[in-house]
């Protein structure tokens, strides 16, 4: 097949992925060592408002300085970033965490870590880090896939265009 193209080489493919890998490694210790602890030490228990999001920003800060902390989607949601370059805002890797408050809007840390979004959302964090390096260990294999792909489809492409506006292709996609 003469017309295959690939956004990047395999070595930039690989470099780029082994970067996300890394960042995610990051974002989880920064998760394991920092926010888990200062919620269950310094404020459990206290009101849930901006120090909480500036004392993390703060820690953020000191493992890169394009890593920051931010409310998410909802109240009760807490989104860590990091970026993988200094000029491209749009590339990063980020996890959602939740941060459970009682009635009082007290940030309670044994329902936050108790949470199922919170459980779920970090299992998947981590299995995308698991594909990054899936995509790594079988390139070749998924290039053979690719390369399967592209010749099919240029035979099909070949076959009179009477016949393939008779077959239904609406169930095909490529993602």
């Amino acid at each position: 097949m003469k017309n295959i193209r690939t956004n990047k080489t395999k070595e930039e493919f690989i470099k780029e992925m082994k970067e996300r890998i890394n960042i995610r490694k990051t974002i989880m210790e920064f998760v394991d060592n920092v926010y888990f602890p200062m919620m269950a030490t310094k404020f459990n228990g206290k009101v849930y408002n901006a120090r909480f999001l500036n004392a993390l920003n703060e820690e953020a800060k000191k493992v890169s300085e394009r890593m920051y902390v931010k409310k998410a989607y909802s109240n009760d949601e807490i989104e860590i970033r990091l970026r993988r370059s200094d000029w491209n805002y749009n590339d990063y890797e980020s996890i959602l965490l939740k941060c459970k408050t009682n009635a009082e809007g007290r940030i309670d840390y044994d329902a936050t870590i108790n949470d199922h979004y919170t459980k779920v959302w970090i299992e998947n964090f981590k299995s995308y880090a698991e594909e990054y390096q899936n995509s790594i260990d079988n390139y070749d294999e998924y290039m053979k896939v690719f390369v399967e792909l592209a010749n099919a489809l240029e035979n099909y492409n070949k076959l009179p265009h009477s016949f393939r506006g008779h077959l239904d292709t609406s169930f095909m996609r490529i993602y």
